[in-house]
């Protein structure tokens, strides 16, 4: 690895390139059975950090048991837990998953002995059809939008003293990762996801004291939202916060379009659902005048991580298989909007908002 590189490693949090946890179902068993007094069966979940099961417990009820990154700080850890019990106390109509508490009514628990210790809580199990299984029609894509914008408005005035971005991901991070860029070696897409992070640093930095912020879920993608069984084209629900931060509020418009690019027309579920979040929480003109930005640097990271964890944990992490397996829509969608400039991106979303 060069210097660069082993440079960046170190800049990056620790909880990025950390082993996720490893216990077994037996250990699971034990603190279902001795904190939580559950009987259930265990099936695993991927995770890119953490170590998830579902369980099924014995009367037939669902649940997710979530081990934290031994690397990721406690405080982190209850950013997520209070986030949850806040959107639950403010009755948001969207769907997340619930904390329960243990016998001792504790939010949260550990497992494992001595320095091996990991925070893990219990969380209800949302049911759905995850999102990059469904058929993204218009109508669904717009739900996502009013569901986004539903569930942010939930987060308003929610703090926590740990809501601060430690992970790549993060947007407000974006410039960071230049320090990754070596690991992309075609170097026509190396030099596109720089440009990104050069309009990153020269349009939005500078702005991005003046947009509003505040909590926001952070990782609208594919899997992270569930589509209902009964209802194709309805949200029933939003999983997995791992990513929670304190930011503009307009990253998470950003983030979740990034994911929505088909082939046909490019632009046509983005459009739909910037639409739908427009319509509960309205947009202003700077926001919508930032989004094509945006858009392209949350590609521009997801392309960066996945040639970066690729150089860090080889070609049979998750992730990477993942990511390399999937025909690499982010830089067919990222080629496409470097063709078709700002101008063009912003007047179609401002008319399908009706600007």
């Amino acid at each position: 690895m060069s210097r660069k590189n082993k440079c960046a490693e170190q800049q990056e949090s620790s909880i990025e390139i950390a082993s996720r946890p490893q216990f077994s179902a037996a250990e699971v068993q034990v603190v279902l059975q001795e904190e939580y007094g559950l009987d259930g069966e265990l099936q695993t979940l991927v995770s890119e950090r953490d170590q998830n099961f579902r369980v099924t417990s014995d009367d037939g009820q669902c649940y997710v048991f979530k081990i934290a990154n031994a690397a990721e700080p406690e405080n982190v850890t209850d950013f997520q837990i209070q986030a949850l019990l806040h959107i639950e106390i403010a009755g948001c109509p969207v769907a997340t998953p619930r904390i329960v508490k243990t016998l001792a009514r504790a939010v949260a628990t550990k497992i494992g002995d001595g320095s091996g210790k990991c925070v893990c809580r219990i969380v209800s199990y949302v049911p759905g059809i995850p999102f990059s299984a469904a058929v993204p029609t218009p109508e669904l894509v717009a739900d996502l939008g009013a569901s986004a914008a539903t569930l942010d408005s939930s987060l308003l005035g929610f703090e926590h003293d740990a809501d601060q971005d430690i992970l790549l991901w993060h947007m407000q991070r974006a410039t960071d990762l230049r320090n990754l860029l070596a690991d992309i070696a075609n170097i026509k897409l190396r030099n596109l996801v720089g440009a990104c992070l050069d309009d990153f640093e020269r349009n939005v930095l500078p702005r991005i004291s003046t947009l509003r912020s505040q909590v926001i879920h952070g990782d609208l993608n594919p899997d992270n939202v569930l589509v209902a069984t009964a209802y194709p084209d309805s949200i029933a629900g939003v999983i997995d916060f791992g990513d929670i931060v304190h930011g503009p509020m307009i990253f998470e418009v950003a983030i979740a379009a990034s994911y929505l690019w088909v082939e046909e027309d490019p632009l046509a579920l983005i459009a739909s659902f910037v639409a739908g979040f427009d319509k509960v929480t309205t947009l202003v003109a700077d926001e919508f005048n930032l989004l094509f930005d945006l858009v392209r640097t949350r590609l521009a990271a997801t392309i960066t991580i996945a040639h970066w964890r690729r150089a860090i944990r080889g070609e049979n992490d998750a992730y990477v298989r993942a990511y390399f397996q999937s025909g690499r829509s982010a830089e067919h969608f990222l080629a496409h909007l470097d063709s078709m400039t700002r101008e063009p991106f912003t007047d179609r979303i401002l008319r399908a908002c009706r600007r």
